[in-house]
C-alpha cells in the first residue's frame, strides 16, 4: 500500500546497501564462477553456500558490471545435468543464463521488493557500477521478519 500511495512511511525506507549488510550467515556477499570453470564446480560451490543462483563472469574478474555475463540458475543445472550427465565437465558458459538483474546499493529495499515479486530470483547489488552482492528472495524476507 506504501508502494501505490496509500499509505505513508514513517520512517525512511531502508536501502539495499543496509539489507546487504545485514545478510547473516558464512556466505560472503558476492559470490561468482568463471565462465570457463566447469559446470560440476559452479554445484559444488552452489551447494557448499546452499545457494540456488550464482553470477557467472568473464576471466574470475569483477571490476564492474560489464565483467557478469551471466548467471546459473539450480533449476536450469538440474534440467541440462538430468537430460546429459556429460554436462558436469562442460564449461559454465554452455549452461548460463543471462545476467541477473542490478540494483544500486543506494535504492531503497522497495525498489528490490519490486524487482523480486516480479519473477526475478536474485539481484546484483552494484556500488558505483561494480558489483558488491547478491540478494535472493529468502535474504528479503529475513530482513524484512528481523526488522518487524
Amino acid at each position: 500500500m506504501i508502494e501505490h500511495g496509500f499509505l505513508e512511511r514513517s520512517a525512511p525506507a531502508p536501502t539495499v546497501r543496509e539489507l546487504l549488510r545485514a545478510k547473516g550467515g558464512e556466505t560472503p556477499a558476492l559470490l561468482t564462477i568463471s565462465a570457463h570453470q566447469k559446470v560440476a564446480e559452479a554445484i559444488a560451490v552452489m551447494e557448499q553456500y546452499s545457494i540456488s543462483q550464482l553470477p557467472v563472469v568473464r576471466d574470475g574478474e569483477v571490476s564492474s558490471l560489464s565483467d557478469v555475463i551471466g548467471s546459473l540458475q539450480d533449476r536450469a543445472l538440474l534440467d541440462l545435468v538430468f537430460k546429459n550427465a556429460d554436462a558436469l565437465h562442460e564449461d559454465v558458459a554452455i549452461a548460463m543464463q543471462g545476467p541477473l538483474t542490478t540494483i544500486d546499493a543506494d535504492e531503497s529495499v522497495d525498489e528490490i521488493v519490486t524487482a523480486l515479486t516480479g519473477g526475478v530470483n536474485a539481484v546484483v547489488v552494484a556500488d558505483a557500477g561494480k558489483p558488491i552482492g547478491v540478494v535472493t528472495r529468502s535474504d528479503l524476507l529475513e530482513y524484512l521478519a528481523r526488522a518487524r
